[in-house]
């Protein structure tokens, strides 16, 4: 039996264009995302997440969640995952020097001066 996942919310670094969100977004999920048990679906094809004002409804909870109005970024990770080492692998990616991980839990909501 599979554990059920942990989830990581990744904090974008100002500055980024909505293209380059999303393109940083992309690339975090297809790099460190469990790979979800329901069907992602999204407005735009070609996405491996979904964003949160383009739904109706709660997500599943196992989907890659991108706040458009946060600019946050939450994932599920296995179980167990070290966040240190994938802080600093994220932050090898394009665009990810500024990126700042925190344990969440579904999707963040707020902003995080809230």
């Amino acid at each position: 039996m599979q554990a059920d996942p942990d989830y990581i919310t990744f904090l974008f670094p100002d500055g980024l264009t909505p293209a380059r969100y999303h393109e940083l977004a992309k690339c975090l999920v297809d790099n460190f995302a469990i790979h979800p048990r329901t069907k992602v679906t999204s407005v735009s094809a070609g996405r491996s997440y979904v964003v949160l004002s383009e739904l109706d409804e709660a997500p599943p909870t196992d989907v890659p969640v991108l706040n458009d109005s946060t600019w946050t970024l939450s994932v599920p990770v296995p179980a167990g995952t070290d966040i240190d080492k994938l802080a600093a692998a994220a932050k090898s990616l394009p665009d990810g020097g500024d990126i700042k991980i925190e344990a969440s839990g579904q999707y963040r909501t707020s902003n995080h001066e809230a």
